[in-house]
C-alpha cells in the first residue's frame, strides 16, 4: 500500500467545481484508494492524501479518454508524491 499525496492545480476551474467532480467519483476511486483526505489550499489548489492499494487501477482510471478530456477542459494538473514515515528521532 502506498501512502500518497496529490497536489491538484486548477487553471480553468476552481476548488468548488473540482470538489463536486471529485465527490461524484467516490465509487470509482474506491476501487484503488481509501482513507482519502482533501484539503483546500486556495481557490485553485487542493491537496489529497490517500492510501493507494491498486496503483495500476488508479493509472488506468485516470488515463481514459473521457477523463483526460475533462481534466484538460477544467485545466486540472496532478502532481503525485509517495509519502514515507519520517525516521524516528535519535535518542
Amino acid at each position: 500500500m502506498l501512502n500518497t499525496m496529490i497536489v491538484v492545480k486548477m487553471k480553468k476551474s476552481n476548488f468548488s467545481e473540482w470538489k463536486k467532480l471529485f465527490d461524484g467519483d467516490a465509487e470509482m476511486r474506491s476501487k484503488f484508494m481509501r482513507d482519502t483526505l482533501v484539503g483546500k489550499v486556495d481557490e485553485n489548489t487542493a491537496v489529497v492524501t490517500a492510501d493507494i492499494f491498486d496503483p495500476e487501477g488508479m493509472k488506468q482510471a485516470l488515463s481514459g479518454p473521457e477523463v483526460e478530456k475533462l481534466l484538460k477542459e477544467m485545466g486540472i494538473e496532478h502532481t503525485i508524491y509517495m509519502l514515507q514515515p519520517a525516521p524516528a528521532p535519535a535518542s
